[in-house]
């Protein structure tokens, strides 16, 4: 009986190759982009703010109730800040006092959420912040869509080109404009009289915009009934 023997230069091949795999089975798989980068983050949406320009700290608590800052963000009215390191859990906006911090907001930043989206409206009597948090991957804000909050106590008929959506009070709802051919779009707002009319408060004819989320906020008003605010956030939820 013959044997056959392997040749030197496929002896050399299967040293090198194993030396190389056994270091490797006992790594551990590296890391992806999406996993690197799952520490928590936050946007804040400032719709209006306590002063024209106003610096305050983000910041929480440990378990003895001791302040942990974890940064400072400008506010002012309309603007939408970049992405900020945060973490889990309830987070205050303070500001510095008598060597302490105050808080002028407390929020929650949800636990499983990798990026949140906070909305700021300031109080100018009581001289806070009232936030609303938002998941904007739960919510599937996609880049061409519309997130809808109303914060009016009357349900809301919001059209959006041939979309049509109720939002009730208190509700967000996510929508996808539906474009014309030369990419405009009718936007408009209305909400039902006591006689179960429609009476519009809102009504523009608008450009969609595929690269940015945009967002809509509905608030009570005397004479319009619903007064509407729109921005939009342009960028990446990364």
């Amino acid at each position: 009986m013959f044997h056959c023997f392997p040749s030197r230069p496929f002896l050399k091949f299967a040293v090198l190759f194993f030396g190389l795999l056994l270091p490797a089975m006992g790594q551990e798989p590296a890391a992806t982009p999406k996993e690197q980068g799952a520490k928590p983050k936050l946007r804040f949406i400032c719709v209006s703010s306590l002063a024209d320009k106003q610096e305050v700290i983000l910041a929480s608590k440990d378990d003895k109730g001791n302040w942990l800052e974890l940064g400072t963000v400008a506010l002012r009215s309309s603007f939408i800040t970049d992405w900020l390191p945060a973490k889990a859990g309830e987070l205050h906006l303070a500001l510095r006092e008598e060597n302490t911090l105050k808080s002028i907001c407390q929020f929650k930043h949800p636990d499983a959420a990798r990026r949140a989206l906070v909305m700021l409206i300031a109080d100018p009597q009581k001289k806070v912040y009232m936030a609303n948090v938002v998941d904007p991957e739960k919510m599937e804000l996609a880049k061409g869509s519309a997130l809808i909050v109303n914060f009016s106590s009357r349900p809301a008929m919001v059209l959006l080109g041939a979309n049509k959506l109720t939002v009730t009070s208190g509700q967000r709802q996510v929508a996808k404009p539906t474009l014309e051919s030369n990419g405009m779009y009718r936007m408009m707002v209305a909400y039902l009289n006591a006689d179960k009319k429609t009476v519009p408060c809102y009504d523009r004819y608008i450009p969609g915009n595929p690269d940015s989320r945009d967002m809509l906020f509905l608030f009570p008003d005397q004479t319009l009934g619903l007064k509407v605010f729109s921005l939009p956030m342009f960028g990446e939820l990364e």
